[in-house]
C-alpha cells in the first residue's frame, strides 16, 4: 500500500472512530407524560426536560414522543417497564396495579429532600424496580395538596353527607367516612357533569381547576387540603444502567435543578392558583388540621391492609416525627 493509501485509510479509521465516539456520547430518551406538555402538571416535567437538553448537549437528550393521546396514562408505567419508553411522568395512581406502595408517597409531610435523606426515596426506587423494572429519577407536586370543591354552600363536614362528588380511587377511604358518594368521571366530562347537575363537585389539587373551566361553576374549596399531588419522573431500570458515567450525571445533576427549582416555583403556582380562585368568586371554610390528619390516616390503613410489611416500613421512612 502507498504512503497515500496508509494515509487515506489511516484517516477514514479516525473518522470512522469519531463518528462512533460522538454518537455513543450522545443518548437520546423517548418520554412520555400522562397530561399534555401545556397544561399545569406537564409545565414541570418540561422544565425538567428542558433543563436536561440544555445541559445535556452531546451527551444525552430527551424527547417527549407525546402525552395520553399517544399512550394512555394508565399503560404508561407499563410501556416504561417493557421499554417502549424510557422515561414518563406519572402519578403513582397509574402504576397502582404494579406497586400499591406508591401511593404512601401522597400522604407524608415530607420534603422531597427529607424523603432522600430518610431513605424512603431510596426504598420506593428498590420496590419500583423489583416490581416493574423502573427507577425513580425524581418527583414533583410535594406538598401541594388536594381539595374537595363544592357547587353548593357547606357549613361543616356534615354537608357533605350524601353530595355526588366526582373522585379518584385514592379518595375512597376518605369519601366514605364523610358520606359522600364517590362518582367516578373523566376530567373532560367533568365541565359539563357540573353544568348539568350530576355532580355536586369534584376533588382536585389546588393547581388547575381553570385549566378546565370548572372554577365558573364552583362556589367552595374546603381547606385544609389533604394528601399531596405527587407525580413521579420513572425511568426504565435497564435503560437507566446502560447509560455511561458522563449521561447518569447529566439526569443526576439535573434532577437536584429541578428539585430546587421547584421549592419556588411550586409555591408561586399555588399562591397564583388561590389567588385565580378568590377572583371566581371561590371561598373557602376550614374543617380545621384534624380534617387532613383523618384523610392520611384512612388511607394509611387501607394501604397498609393491602400490603402490610412495605407500608409499614414506608411510615417509618416518611414520619417526620
Amino acid at each position: 500500500m502507498t504512503s497515500t493509501a496508509s494515509f487515506c485509510a489511516a484517516a477514514l479509521a479516525a473518522l470512522l472512530s469519531t463518528a462512533t465516539l460522538a454518537s455513543a456520547e450522545e443518548v437520546t430518551l423517548k418520554a412520555g407524560v400522562f397530561v399534555p406538555l401545556p397544561t399545569t402538571y406537564g409545565e414541570p416535567f418540561k422544565r425538567f426536560v428542558d433543563h436536561v437538553n440544555e445541559v445535556g448537549k452531546g451527551v444525552l437528550q430527551i424527547r417527549v414522543v407525546g402525552g395520553p393521546e399517544a399512550i394512555p396514562p394508565s399503560e404508561q408505567a407499563n410501556a416504561v417497564s417493557t421499554g417502549v419508553l424510557d422515561m414518563a411522568s406519572i402519578p403513582p395512581a397509574y402504576y397502582k396495579g404494579q406497586m400499591i406502595e406508591g401511593d404512601a408517597q401522597l400522604l407524608t409531610d415530607m420534603t422531597l429532600a427529607e424523603q432522600r435523606a430518610s431513605g424512603a426515596y431510596a426504598y420506593l426506587d428498590e420496590l419500583a424496580g423489583e416490581r416493574f423494572g423502573a427507577t425513580y429519577l425524581t418527583t414533583y407536586g410535594v406538598n401541594v395538596p388536594f381539595h374537595i370543591y363544592t357547587t353548593k354552600e357547606i357549613t361543616g363536614p356534615e354537608d357533605l353527607k350524601g353530595m355526588r362528588i366526582r373522585a379518584q380511587p385514592n379518595y375512597g377511604a376518605l369519601f366514605r367516612a364523610l358520606g359522600i358518594e364517590s362518582m367516578t368521571i373523566a376530567p373532560t366530562e367533568v365541565f359539563t357533569a357540573l353544568e348539568r347537575g350530576v355532580i355536586d363537585g369534584y376533588g382536585w389539587p389546588v393547581w388547575g381547576i381553570q385549566d378546565f373551566g370548572w372554577d365558573k361553576m364552583t362556589r367552595m374549596r374546603v381547606d385544609p387540603g389533604f394528601y399531596s399531588v405527587i407525580v413521579n419522573v420513572l425511568m426504565n431500570k435497564a435503560k437507566y444502567e446502560s447509560l455511561t458515567d458522563a449521561q447518569q450525571q447529566v439526569l443526576t445533576e439535573s434532577a437536584a435543578w429541578f428539585e430546587k427549582d421547584m421549592e419556588s416555583w411550586s409555591k408561586d403556582k399555588t399562591r397564583e392558583n388561590l389567588e385565580a380562585q378568590a377572583a371566581a368568586g371561590i371561598t373557602s371554610i376550614d374543617f380545621g388540621p384534624e380534617f387532613r390528619q383523618m384523610a392520611a390516616d384512612r388511607y394509611w390503613k387501607e394501604l397498609s391492609e393491602a400490603s402490610p410489611e412495605p407500608i409499614a416500613k414506608l411510615r417509618a421512612l416518611l414520619s417526620a416525627d
